[in-house]
């Protein structure tokens, strides 16, 4: 499992806290860290993207939340929260596509600015390989 590894201390992690009495909550996890990584590694090949799931202690029910540190951290406050499905309904929302984090992402980790030309292309580009993939609804 990708979220039991061991850290490497210079490489990104995604913090994904989800309600434990959803049993597709944690699938879908994994495919979120699955597609940003391959999203991530096209924008900077060097990066390794990490995972950790329900890290800290027992997610609030019907929680999914999604945070993003630069390197391993145990302080919850240090990680930059780039999406919350707390208060979505229904409970399909609460589970974000790798295109509505892909920005915050990338600005918390002082990749190319999403904005430039060129990283645009790059970002519809990959948007179209995973909806030819079928991965689009995940």
């Amino acid at each position: 499992m990708p979220d039991k590894k061991p850290l490497e201390p210079d490489q990104p992690v995604l913090y994904i806290e989800h309600c434990r009495l959803r049993q597709n909550y944690r699938k879908r996890a994994l495919l979120l860290h699955a597609s940003l990584a391959d999203a991530l590694r096209a924008i900077q090949p060097l990066v390794n993207l990490q995972l950790r799931i329900n890290e800290n202690c027992s997610p609030q029910v019907g929680a999914f939340e999604v945070s993003i540190a630069p390197t391993p951290t145990e302080d919850a406050a240090s990680r930059q929260r780039v999406w919350t499905g707390l208060r979505r309904m229904p409970s399909p929302s609460k589970i974000p596509h790798v295109d509505d984090i892909l920005t915050p992402v990338c600005f918390a980790l002082r990749l190319r600015d999403p904005h430039e030309e060129s990283h645009r292309r790059m970002l519809t580009n990959l948007r179209h390989s995973d909806a030819s993939r079928g991965t689009r609804g995940m």
